[in-house]
């Protein structure tokens, strides 16, 4: 649905009219009707308007759909671009793939993802360690240990430390999908 589609679609669920939303947004009717028509677009000051007035993000407006964001952190480069690539063909956004604590701390300074994908064995360093130290600072971010690690020892830990899903690996792309909503 594009900005026009979604303006006229919200307009009508308020059940206002193209004058009154016009009014409100202290702009002539052919300029909302253009807006509708698709024939222009609302700057962005106006479209930040709309959104308020709406109650909706710029993003609804836009017809753009946020699922999330998600990093990766695995020593194994091709687990990295498997778990990429399973994520952004659904939709969620990469804010970094990183191969260590140390990577995956300047990725969380900068831009804390909403999901991590987190290896339990990584070189020198123990996931279940780092799971530990990003519950107890980011405990919105959600959590999901993916490994071949399935002892029972290691599966207790994970929940013991507030790991919010556990994937075995070898996985299938359904197995990451499915630890989004468990």
């Amino acid at each position: 649905m594009n900005i026009g589609e979604q303006i006229r679609s919200l307009r009508n669920q308020k059940k206002v009219t193209q004058e009154t939303l016009a009014a409100e947004m202290g702009v002539t009717v052919g300029a909302v009707s253009k807006w509708e028509s698709g024939t222009t677009l609302p700057d962005v000051q106006m479209l930040c308007s709309l959104a308020d007035y709406f109650e909706v993000t710029t993003d609804k407006l836009l017809g753009r759909t946020y699922k999330g964001s998600f990093a990766v952190c695995d020593d194994a480069d091709f687990i990295c671009d498997t778990i990429r690539g399973i994520m952004e063909k659904e939709g969620y956004t990469c804010v970094g793939l990183a191969k260590n604590g140390t990577q995956l701390r300047k990725i969380f300074g900068k831009n804390a993802p909403d999901i991590l994908f987190l290896d339990i064995h990584l070189g020198e360093e123990d996931g279940l360690e780092l799971l530990k130290e990003l519950k107890e600072s980011y405990s919105e971010t959600r959590i999901v240990m993916v490994t071949a690690d399935n002892t029972e020892k290691t599966i207790q830990a994970a929940i013991l430390y507030k790991a919010d899903a556990f994937v075995t690996k070898p996985f299938q792309p359904q197995h990451i999908l499915t630890a989004l909503i468990s």
